[in-house]
Formats: structure tokens, sequence, C-alpha cells
């Protein structure tokens, strides 16, 4: 529910602002409040995103190997993020946030995966390989620490 509250408070926020961010059809819509809130984030901790000049494409697609979701970027330069139908589809809102920030780490910010773990084996950054090697505690409570990591 807390979730849904603050959701539904940057989409109005960035409706008061005029269009701030405009996405082109590249990115899928249901995945457009991802992209702003990673924005707004970013903008909390002193980076701004040109969109325009980023234009990552995202795909919903089914992916074979043991993963939900991966950038691609191509020699022309341009980027795409596919994220797993069926993960998306059954995902909740904190989880679809995770993977799309996730990736995004690696499009925009160009952050490799990162598997340092705290002495009780919990991931200390959401840049993990998600292979297991740490356990994702990624939620409400500890959702400013590790986004205050993924910025830094």
């Amino acid at each position: 529910m807390k979730w849904v509250i603050l959701l539904i408070l940057s989409t109005v926020m960035l409706s008061q602002c005029g269009d701030a961010y405009v996405f082109e059809e590249d990115v899928e819509e249901e995945m457009i409040d991802y992209f702003t809130s990673f924005a707004i984030e970013g903008e909390e901790r002193g980076l701004v995103i040109d969109w325009d000049v980023e234009r990552i494409a995202t795909q919903l697609v089914h992916i074979e190997e043991d993963a939900i979701g991966r950038c691609l970027t191509y020699e022309d330069g341009s980027k795409v993020i596919n994220i797993d139908k069926e993960f998306w589809d059954n995902s909740s809102n904190l989880e679809k946030e995770f993977l799309i920030f996730h990736e995004l780490g690696h499009c925009l910010l160009e952050r490799s995966h990162n598997n340092v773990m705290n002495q009780r084996g919990v991931c200390q950054s959401m840049m993990n390989s998600g292979e297991n090697i740490c356990t994702i505690n990624y939620n409400l409570n500890t959702r400013k620490r590790y986004l205050d990591e993924l910025f830094l």
C-alpha cells in the first residue's frame, strides 16, 4: 500500500511540473512510471538524466536463460532493456522497480555486478548478480539505502 501511494505521489508531482519526462514509444507503457521514479531518485542524489540523449528502449520478451532482465548495448550505441514477460506479469511493484532500477544501473549508470554482502549474507547493492551469492533484502525499509548505493 505504501508503494502505491509513493507511485501516485510521484506521478502527481510530475504532472504538476509539466512534461518533465517524455518517453518515446520505445519504452513499454507499463514501465514508464519506473523510469520516471528512477529519474526522480537520481535527481534527489544529484543525477539529472536527459532521456532524449540516453534513448533506452525496453521490451517484454521471453528470456530463456537463467535471467529475468538484461541490458543490451549495440555497436551504434543504442541500448535495450529486455525484461522477462512472465516475471513481469507475476511480480509486485517493488520487484518490478528493483529489476528496472538494476537494469538502468547497467544501461545508464554503467554499473557492473556487485556481490558485496554483510556478515549475514545480505546483498549490499541492488547491482548484485542475482546468482544467490547473497540474499536480496529490497523492501520499503531498505529501499533508501539501496538507492543511495545505486546512485553513488
